[in-house]
C-alpha cells in the first residue's frame, strides 16, 4: 500500500510561560531561596517637635523553590527503527516538546491557584456574566501591576472565552475581542490545564505573570540507550528536566471562581 512518509501529530497547547514571559529564577542547587518584599505599611509617621523618630524596617520574607524532576521513557525496537519511514524520529521529538509544554502548563496553572488571589467570584455557577470581567481587572491591588504589556494576560481554555464572546443585554459586551486583543485590551493565552467553567472550579487567571518565578535546572536531557535492553532488541530514549514553580507576589496575579 502507498504510505504517506511522515505521521500527522495533533495539535496541543504552546508552553504558557515563555508566552507570559514568567520570570527565570538562577540558582545552584536543590531550593533557591528567592527573597521577597512583604510590607503592607510603608507609610511615614507624623511626628511632634523634639519627639523621636518612629523606627521602622521593611519586612523580607523568601519564598523557597525546589526543584522537582519529570522523566518519560520511551522504547523503540530496533526493527521498527529500521524499517519505518514517517520520520518517526521527528515526530518523538514534537511528541516530547508537546508533553513537556502541558507538564510546565499544569505546574503553573496549579500554582497560580494554589498561590495567587481569588479576585472574584462569579455569580454563575457555569458562566460568566457581563461585567464580572472589570471585577477582576479592577481589583485595588492588581491594578499596580498592569503596565507590562508583555506579562499581562488572561489565562482560560477556548471554550471559556468563546462563553465571554457570547455575553450579550442590549449589545455583544466582548463579541469582538480575539486572543491577541482579548476582554478589557489584555491578550488571552489559552490552556485545558485551566478548569472548565463549572461549580467552584477556577477557569480564569489575570495577572502579571512576570511576578511568577520558574525555576529549570537541567533543561530537557536526552540520554539514548541502546545497551539495558540490548536483548530484546530495544533502544530506550530517556528524557528528563527539573523544574518548579512559585508566586512571588500573590497580589499581582489570581483567579476567578464559579459560585
Amino acid at each position: 500500500e502507498g504510505h504517506f512518509n511522515r505521521i500527522i501529530a495533533r495539535r496541543d497547547e504552546m508552553m504558557l510561560p515563555a508566552t507570559l514571559d514568567v520570570r527565570n529564577i538562577p540558582g545552584q542547587g536543590t531550593t533557591v531561596d528567592v527573597p521577597i518584599g512583604d510590607n503592607t505599611d510603608e507609610e511615614f509617621s507624623s511626628t511632634a517637635e523634639a519627639t523621636a523618630n518612629d523606627r521602622d524596617t521593611p519586612t523580607i520574607d523568601n519564598v523557597a523553590m525546589t526543584l522537582e524532576k519529570f522523566t518519560k521513557r520511551v522504547p523503540l525496537t530496533n526493527e521498527l527503527m529500521q524499517d519505518e519511514a514517517s520520520r518517526l524520529m521527528s515526530f518523538i521529538e514534537d511528541y516530547v516538546a508537546r508533553g513537556q509544554a502541558k507538564t510546565h502548563n499544569g505546574l503553573f496553572v496549579t500554582e497560580v491557584v494554589a498561590n495567587g488571589t481569588q479576585l472574584t467570584t462569579f455569580n454563575g455557577t457555569d458562566a460568566i456574566a457581563a461585567g464580572e470581567l472589570e471585577d477582576i481587572a479592577h481589583d485595588d491591588d492588581i491594578g499596580f501591576y498592569l503596565d507590562d504589556s508583555n506579562s499581562v494576560s488572561w489565562v482560560m481554555r477556548n471554550s471559556t472565552l468563546g462563553q465571554i464572546k457570547s455575553i450579550s443585554s442590549e449589545d455583544r459586551f466582548y463579541g469582538d475581542v480575539t486572543q491577541s486583543e482579548g476582554p478589557l485590551g489584555y491578550p488571552v493565552a489559552l490552556s485545558n490545564k485551566v478548569d472548565p467553567l463549572g461549580t467552584a472550579n477556577n477557569p480564569i487567571l489575570f495577572g502579571n505573570f512576570n511576578f511568577v518565578g520558574r525555576r529549570e535546572s537541567p533543561s530537557m536531557t536526552v540520554l539514548r540507550d541502546p545497551y539495558s535492553d540490548a536483548d530484546a532488541g530495544i533502544v530506550n530514549l530517556h528524557y528528563y528536566f527539573r523544574t518548579v514553580y512559585k508566586v512571588l507576589q500573590s497580589e499581582a496575579v489570581g483567579y476567578g471562581t464559579n459560585a
